[in-house]
């Protein structure tokens, strides 16, 4: 079979794959619309009555995406919010259809399908050997419909949607970065401008899931930074104009949240109850450096209000031995499953079996962090050696990232004591798909580097 041919079967066959792994999907853990809430979803539902064209929309107790998401449950009559289900006092429920909330798990269930399809055919479409395509695609497409991933998407809070839309994210940023790396796409031509276009809605969307996905525009553009130290990318209008609609979402982002109190109803309390009231020296540090007034005061609540996000981010970024030593006493934390709590999926056909291949997939171990640091050092060893515009491109790539899995990871970990297991998983997971994508990668390089000649001599 000459290459040609041998090429289109090997895509008809990624093909295959990917309508078996989506029919897969689709039977397994039953109807798309079968959902359960846990203690938050009110609030979630509470937030969304903002009407739609109205500052309130943005700076409410929640964010714009999932307001938008829950206005699909906004009539109190025809949608009755479904009974939270609560496994910490164990009270959990079981999944049913509730009218109105089946079309939120249902638009949870679609974008599950097209995120992670559509990473594991962009992921795929950039290798260069036909084993790794393929491996590549099912590795993948395992990892998010396995029950570790896949029963999240039942659930009425919005951990699917921030994996599903950074999955879709991810996927067209591959596309871009490869594209034009490989030569397949100019920076100011049609097709490209399309790509980013979607790149840029995408990621807009799933910033407004949650506040700590701002966080993650400062290393977006930093990267985006980094494009312009060459004047073929510094004379591209549409990337200057992405960054300053970037920095233009990070501001409005940074108001809504000030102004809708997010963090300090509530998250901040948590916080500050179990690092900093408990030690006087963090009490005096905050005292002196931020002007804290004496907690039993009149004052204290406005300053709380108004300071208290800015005066715990200093705090953190003042005491780096405490953000490690916490951490690593915590490990616990990050190296354990993140099997969904809120209903019993004992139904789903085989579901023991499919857990045991998600716990491979979803290694519960902290030797996941330090591949994926080995992995970022090879790739970015190998892109100042070669300085070849694909290397540097991958080097990019996983440098965005591990930077949004952290910059996801700590804000998540440290500014909300409540619900931190729940808080940390896409941002774990991300950490835990950054291992599978990147070492397929270098192992898809390797197989193409030309044999070594034996030494006869």
């Amino acid at each position: 079979m000459d290459d040609k041919k041998w090429a289109w079967t090997v895509n008809l066959l990624i093909v295959i794959i990917i309508l078996i792994g989506g029919y897969f999907r689709f039977k397994t853990y039953g109807d798309f619309g079968l959902s359960v809430s846990n203690p938050e979803t009110n609030s979630y539902i509470d937030s969304s009555q903002a009407p739609l064209l109205s500052w309130e929309i943005f700076a409410n107790n929640r964010l714009f995406t999932t307001n938008l998401l829950y206005k699909l449950a906004n009539d109190p009559k025809r949608c009755p919010p479904p009974p939270y289900s609560a496994p910490a006092i164990g009270q959990e429920k079981i999944r049913e259809i509730h009218n109105c909330f089946d079309s939120i798990t249902k638009i949870q269930n679609w974008a599950a399908l097209l995120g992670w399809g559509g990473l594991a055919l962009t992921v795929s479409r950039w290798l260069t050997s036909k084993l790794f395509k393929v491996i590549a695609v099912i590795v993948i497409l395992l990892f998010a419909f396995t029950p570790q991933i896949a029963e999240w998407d039942s659930v009425l809070s919005p951990e699917s949607l921030s994996l599903s839309l950074i999955a879709l994210s991810l996927a067209l940023l591959v596309e871009l970065c490869i594209s034009i790396a490989r030569g397949k796409d100019h920076i100011d031509g049609g097709w490209f401008l399309a790509k980013l276009t979607a790149w840029v809605v995408i990621y807009t969307i799933w910033i407004f899931i949650r506040d700590i996905h701002l966080y993650t525009i400062i290393p977006t553009l930093l990267l985006l930074g980094g494009l312009f130290l060459s004047k073929s990318f510094m004379r591209s209008l549409p990337l200057r104009l992405t960054a300053i609609f970037l920095i233009a979402v990070l501001i409005l982002g940074y108001l809504s949240a000030r102004e809708g109190q997010r963090a300090t109803n509530g998250p901040l309390n948590h916080a500050f109850d179990a690092y900093i009231w408990p030690y006087p020296a963090r009490v005096a540090f905050i005292s002196e450096y931020n002007n804290m007034p004496d907690k039993g005061s009149a004052e204290f609540a406005i300053w709380f209000n108004e300071n208290a996000t800015e005066a715990y981010a200093y705090f953190l970024l003042s005491h780096p031995g405490f953000i490690i030593s916490t951490l690593w006493n915590s490990m616990g934390e990050f190296t354990t499953d993140f099997v969904q709590p809120y209903f019993d999926a004992s139904e789903v056909p085989g579901r023991a079996a499919w857990l045991q291949v998600g716990q491979m997939l979803h290694p519960e171990t902290s030797a996941v962090f330090l591949i994926d640091l080995l992995l970022l050092t090879t790739f970015g060893l190998q892109a100042i050696r070669t300085r070849q515009p694909e290397w540097v491109a991958w080097c990019g790539l996983a440098l965005w990232l591990l930077a949004i899995a952290i910059a996801t990871l700590l804000p998540g970990f440290f500014g909300d004591i409540g619900g931190t297991h729940r808080h940390i998983f896409p941002s774990v997971e991300l950490l835990r798909l950054f291992l599978w994508i990147f070492l397929i990668k270098l192992m898809d390089a390797w197989t193409s580097l030309p044999a070594m000649e034996s030494d006869t001599g």
